[in-house]
């Protein structure tokens, strides 16, 4: 039964790695098509197209190659920067919310939350 669990608590980590590691893919090969998910305009040209891609292909390309560093490693200390990273995101939504007048998105910052919570479930079952 433990270790039904220890695999049950992997799940996640390697989906999420696979989602992020697409879509940071994605973001690289195809920013037009990648840019739908999120819901905002991709910019024309210039430091702001240049910046969106590289930022967003950046961070999930390092929360992918974390998670995939922590499942193969078996060591806990891997999953902590993308849990700080959606962590933190999942932070500046909710200020954007409160704070300057974007609109609330719990669609988008409670999924967030919930990925930290199990990346945290994840770290505590790793060996080390």
């Amino acid at each position: 039964m433990a270790r039904f669990l220890r695999y049950l608590v992997q799940l996640p980590p390697v989906l999420l790695a696979l989602i992020f590691g697409a879509q940071g893919i994605m973001w690289l090969v195809n920013p037009a098509r990648a840019v739908r998910f999120w819901g905002f305009p991709l910019p024309e040209s210039g430091m702001g197209l240049s910046s969106m891609i590289g930022a967003l292909a950046g961070w999930s390309l390092t929360i992918a190659v974390c998670l995939l560093l922590a499942l193969i490693r078996r060591e806990r200390f891997w999953y902590y920067p993308p849990m700080m990273i959606l962590g933190v995101l999942a932070l500046g939504r909710i200020v954007a919310g409160t704070m300057h007048g974007a609109p609330p998105l719990p669609g988008r910052f409670i999924p967030e939350l919930v990925f930290v919570g199990l990346l945290y479930l994840a770290a505590r079952a790793a060996a080390a």
